[in-house]
């Protein structure tokens, strides 16, 4: 199988540089060597070449996923460039596909001698050329037969992509009116399309403008008597940079009216900006809802927006968010509870104030160890070792902080060994079992029963006073005491990530 392609060379087209690459084979078994052959064009003189780095994806049911890469010296054979690795072992079954190169090209100079110049590293994008993965036991595809299941693929894909949401009390799409519905969010930063079923999740490539807002301040200050402000357009280009904004598209939204529609858009979109703010740090917001009637030329929109404070973190595998969303939106939908923990979660993530965020996380936890955790249990140390309360008694689930505690030690997932420094000098802090090796070596050992406790300190601080009162908490047990001192230290361990990374956790376990 052959493909041309077109080169980029930083943000200008380039003359043509991989005129065709083909493959050894069109069908391999896992860990079989796979060889690429390349002819490159007169525009690069192919020993200068240092490296080729080639990206294969697999073809899935709606969209291409990431499958590996590597890169290596090539070879000149027969006036080609020439790269071979074997493929992983562990890849499955399925149809494969080589979507980009990245060519490092040694500069001009003697060849062989250390260059003067960086070398340049040039990005080709080019027709993928598809080949198939089998069992050993499996019979090898026809690039004919290929071709027809790539084309299958395709065909389903677009009917997935163009999935009807029939909104309730409707069950058909002949019932009610066919609209076409947009949501538009600021908080999360895409870099390419995530197509799911039944919608798209589009980047725009620009963020929120702060104008009117200068606008607004130099008025009011014009009005009192100063100088209005400048319009600084390094300060505007940040503004953009810090609110990526992007749009949902819902191509088929079967409903009563045009206000049925919006409000399932709006209630849907929620639900996958839930999911966002898990990972990201920060749940993303609608400010705009828009939808037509398909036939039609009547549009119906509405704006709603509730502010930004910045959620940039972009995933390494560009359809890890696709991958999330339709693993989680289905649980989502179908799961009251699961829709309860993972707003729950998400809203942390939103939440400015540390304590009304570390309220909100162990929230999470206290919901899911009530569903997980029997009562009147007795509660152990990781070495099975008892834990008392003050009067001697054993501590158990019956109490809140117990089930936490529980579910926590429960899921084998709390040991961390991180370093700081203090006072000028560097310490090591052990969260977790302090019957572990790594305590034995430690500065400091917390005892995972003492961080929950001290996380549940400023969680009763919060829900029943609405702030932690450091110097109130200095004098207190010695559990608000050691919320105190984490809470006061620069460095070490916190409260607040202790806990957040735990009820990350029990998402991605009870979802």
């Amino acid at each position: 199988m052959v493909a041309g392609s077109r080169m980029m060379w930083g943000n200008s087209m380039a003359p043509v540089l991989i005129n065709s690459l083909k493959l050894n084979m069109h069908s391999y078994i896992a860990g079989e060597r796979i060889i690429c052959q390349m002819t490159i064009s007169s525009d690069v003189q192919m020993d200068r070449v240092r490296n080729v780095s080639l990206d294969f994806f697999r073809i899935d049911r709606i969209r291409n996923e990431f499958a590996f890469g590597f890169g290596t010296t090539p070879h000149i054979v027969s006036g080609m460039l020439e790269v071979e690795q074997d493929l992983p072992a562990s890849m499955e079954p399925g149809l494969y596909g080589i979507g980009t190169a990245i060519l490092t090209i040694e500069p001009f100079g003697e060849v062989g001698k250390s260059p003067q110049a960086p070398t340049d590293d040039v990005r080709v994008d080019f027709l993928p050329v598809i080949f198939q993965v089998r069992t050993a036991i499996g019979l090898p595809a026809s690039p004919k037969e290929i071709e027809k299941q790539v084309a299958a693929i395709s065909t389903n894909r677009a009917l997935l992509a163009s999935k009807p949401h029939i909104v309730s009390p409707l069950t058909a799409m002949h019932q009610g009116s066919r609209f076409l519905g947009f949501v538009f969010g600021v908080g999360c930063l895409l870099h390419q399309p995530q197509q799911l079923e039944g919608f798209v999740i589009l980047p725009l490539g620009r963020g929120l403008s702060h104008r009117n807002m200068s606008e607004i301040v130099s008025q009011f200050l014009n009005r009192a008597g100063f100088e209005p402000l400048p319009f600084i357009d390094a300060t505007e280009r940040a503004f953009v940079e810090s609110t990526p904004v992007f749009a949902i598209e819902y191509p088929m939204v079967v409903a009563t009216g045009h206000e049925a529609a919006l409000e399932y858009c709006r209630q849907h979109a929620d639900r996958v900006f839930s999911v966002l703010g898990i990972d990201r740090g920060q749940k993303p917001r609608a400010f705009a809802y828009v939808a037509t009637q398909h036939n039609t030329t009547q549009w119906w929109h509405r704006f709603d927006f509730p502010g930004y404070r910045g959620n940039l973190l972009s995933d390494f595998n560009p359809v890890e968010t696709a991958n999330s969303i339709e693993r989680l939106l289905p649980r989502l939908e179908a799961n009251p509870f699961s829709r309860l923990i993972v707003s729950t979660y998400s809203d942390a993530t939103a939440e400015p104030e540390y304590g009304f965020a570390l309220l909100r996380f162990w929230s999470v936890l206290e919901l899911v160890s009530e569903h997980k955790i029997s009562a009147g249990i007795p509660v152990l140390h990781p070495d099975g070792s008892a834990i008392l309360n003050p009067k001697g008694k054993p501590e158990t689930t019956s109490s809140k902080h117990g089930k936490v505690y529980a579910y926590i030690l429960a899921s084998g997932v709390y040991e961390s060994t991180g370093h700081y420094v203090e006072y000028g000098i560097q310490k090591t802090v052990h969260v977790g079992d302090s019957s572990n090796i790594s305590a034995g070596l430690a500065t400091e050992v917390i005892s995972l029963w003492d961080m929950v406790r001290a996380v549940y300190a400023i969680r009763n601080a919060i829900a029943h006073e609405g702030q932690f009162d450091l110097i109130k908490a200095q004098a207190g047990d010695k559990y608000q005491q050691l919320a105190a001192r984490l809470r006061t230290r620069s460095q070490g361990p916190d409260p607040q990530q202790f806990i957040k990374w735990q009820a990350q956790h029990a998402i991605w376990r009870e979802t």
